[in-house]
């Protein structure tokens, strides 16, 4: 189902509205502003857009965010590895979001993910900003770059002593006592070493509404010591099961180690795969 049935006409015309109205010809001309913007708005817009798809009983698994750019996209000549490179390995060189958004839309990297999708899944809406919300994929894609967004805000936290995340983590209700699509909240706590874990109250539901978390320890004396560094911390999906990991380069000792959430606890080892 890459067309949604049904889509809502308000929101097809609220993206097209948004594009229109700051449409420029040349991206590298995009004015001081619209990077910020075009990150809030598509973040707002997939959470309306999502909240109304989930109400249809759609399959979730459609719309969700793409781990990373599948390597199709990636061979296209438009598209710019070292961009990404710098946007997944070095967030902190973006000093605002205003920065980044307009790296991503200056770089290339948005109009050459819609362009190529467009022509790899025979999607032509995704290749048109006036329909492509009707489509499965451009949440795919839209769900990446708020994550890409997401990832910067981690290390700015980071960076002012906050260490949290919000995501998925935990397996399913079966760890965590709450529904397998609540999203959660994980935190640091360099002082003492330990991991915590917020989930919403089981029978609670977290869309649309502002509820107190339950935390539990989940993890002491991880790898990340008293003053993690935000150059070498990453929190993403490493392996496409729709749970964020966390990776962390230890310079002490020269390596990457991955912490994922099982049976209830955060298990550290040494990976040696790429991350590119």
């Amino acid at each position: 189902m890459p067309t949604i049935a049904n889509f809502p006409e308000d929101l097809l015309e609220e993206h097209k509205n948004w594009h229109h109205a700051h449409h420029v010809d040349d991206p590298s001309q995009l004015r001081p502003g619209y990077g910020s913007q075009f990150l809030q708005f598509h973040r707002g817009f997939i959470r309306r857009a999502l909240d109304w798809y989930g109400r249809q009983s759609y399959d979730s698994s459609l719309v969700a965010p793409w781990q990373r750019v599948p390597e199709e996209i990636r061979q296209a000549p438009c598209y710019d590895r070292s961009a990404e490179a710098r946007i997944l390995m070095q967030p902190q060189t973006f000093r605002t979001a205003d920065e980044l958004g307009l790296f991503i839309e200056g770089s290339g990297l948005h109009g050459c993910i819609h362009e190529t999708a467009a022509a790899v899944f025979n999607e032509p809406d995704l290749n048109d900003f006036d329909v492509a919300p009707r489509n499965t994929v451009f949440y795919n894609i839209h769900g990446m770059i708020d994550g890409w967004y997401r990832n910067w805000e981690a290390a700015g936290r980071v960076n002012q002593g906050m260490l949290e995340w919000g995501g998925r983590f935990a397996a399913g209700a079966g760890e965590r006592g709450d529904s397998a699509e609540t999203e959660e909240m994980l935190r640091y706590v360099p002082e003492s070493g330990r991991w915590w874990l917020g989930g919403v109250p089981e029978g609670n539901s977290a869309r649309g509404k502002f509820l107190p978390l339950n935390w539990r320890l989940v993890g002491e004396n991880g790898v990340l010591g008293a003053k993690p560094d935000a150059r070498f911390l990453r929190v993403w999906d490493t392996d496409g099961d729709g749970r964020s990991e966390v990776l962390y380069y230890s310079l002490p000792d020269g390596k990457w180690w991955e912490g994922k959430l099982s049976s209830g606890k955060l298990n550290w080892q040494e990976i040696k795969r790429s991350l590119a």
